[in-house]
């Protein structure tokens, strides 16, 4: 308030920033995803958060999944082993052991993966991007719902994400629903290092599969990382990482293609991770893919999921530690 010369009271209002979002702090994680035959229920994901805390995991990836196809624009959800209902009950009961929630939800490609979704012609397009807005719109609703701590607006759709203003579009609109800290897990790459709406998130989120060097050297990697990080100002979640316990998983971290077992290079290969990232100021989690609802995996198992395998005990080195 200021006072003229002719006594006239003239009011300066000044109009608050928004508050910040909140941190959800370094999270410790795992993609816990729904498997056969009872998908995301809370009997059967308890046992298995319990095991989990064992390892010193404080935070999982709950991956609920829409659908699209390649031959025609438009997104489908509802249904299947993650329903509304289960993904509600299985974050119940992680909150109540204690674990931070991501929500993740995901678009099933098939055959294909989502990277793949591509409409030249701009009308097509236009119907993906609204009708996708309105999947994502929904899991904000469920986000809220579930108190997640994290929420990610997307996944690997590396063909799509090129165009920035419908996907700031869709940011702003979440936004409006959900009030906590939103990512968007890039696939490693082009898409990772060329997005220009990182800016509009409050982490910067990856699927690192970036193939390593034979000596599992994982440095220059992170450096790519780290590049985008100071870019942006963002601290990085590693929204998926991973690799099969098939022989030299290194080579093509996404690659479950059948050959020779070997679950001590997995081992291996997170170790790499670990030594790479685990320490870096700019780094806010790891989420490791995956560990199924129902405990698959073990020795005789080439899968991505570490469980019951080598890497688990990697895990449970650096995540129980106290380093972060």
């Amino acid at each position: 308030m200021t006072r003229t010369a002719a006594g006239i009271v003239v009011l300066f209002v000044l109009q608050a920033s928004p508050p910040p979002v909140r941190s959800a702090g370094f999270q410790r994680g795992v993609n816990f995803t729904a498997e056969g035959p009872r998908g995301y229920t809370a009997e059967v994901a308890r046992p298995m958060l319990l095991k989990l805390k064992e390892y010193g995991v404080n935070s999982v990836a709950l991956v609920p999944y829409g659908f699209s196809r390649r031959d025609r624009p438009g997104v489908r959800f509802g249904g299947g082993w993650e329903r509304d209902e289960g993904i509600e009950s299985v974050a119940r009961a992680a909150r109540e052991l204690g674990f931070k929630v991501l929500l993740k939800p995901q678009l099933w490609v098939h055959p294909g993966y989502p990277g793949d979704l591509e409409y030249p012609n701009a009308a097509d397009r236009d119907v993906w991007f609204r009708e996708y807005q309105a999947y994502i719109e929904h899991q904000a609703e469920l986000a809220v719902r579930i108190h997640a701590d994290v929420f990610s607006v997307g996944v690997e759709l590396q063909k799509l994400t090129v165009f920035e203003q419908p996907w700031r579009r869709i940011i702003a609109a979440v936004r409006k629903i959900y009030p906590g800290p939103l990512t968007y897990g890039a696939t490693q790459g082009p898409e990772f290092e060329g997005i220009r709406f990182w800016d509009a998130l409050d982490y910067i989120g990856l699927n690192d599969y970036y193939p390593l060097p034979d000596d599992l050297n994982a440095s220059g990697v992170a450096a790519k990382v780290e590049a985008i990080a100071r870019k942006y100002s963002r601290p990085v979640l590693l929204t998926e990482t991973g690799f099969s316990s098939y022989q030299a998983p290194h080579r093509e971290p996404w690659s479950e293609a059948p050959r020779k077992l070997a679950p001590q290079d997995q081992a291996r290969c997170y170790e790499a991770i670990y030594k790479a990232f685990y320490g870096k100021p700019w780094l806010a989690g790891i989420y490791w893919w995956k560990v199924g609802t129902n405990g698959y995996g073990g020795p005789d198992d080439g899968s991505h999921t570490p469980w019951g395998k080598p890497a688990m005990e990697v895990v449970r080195k650096y995540y129980r530690s106290g380093r972060r």
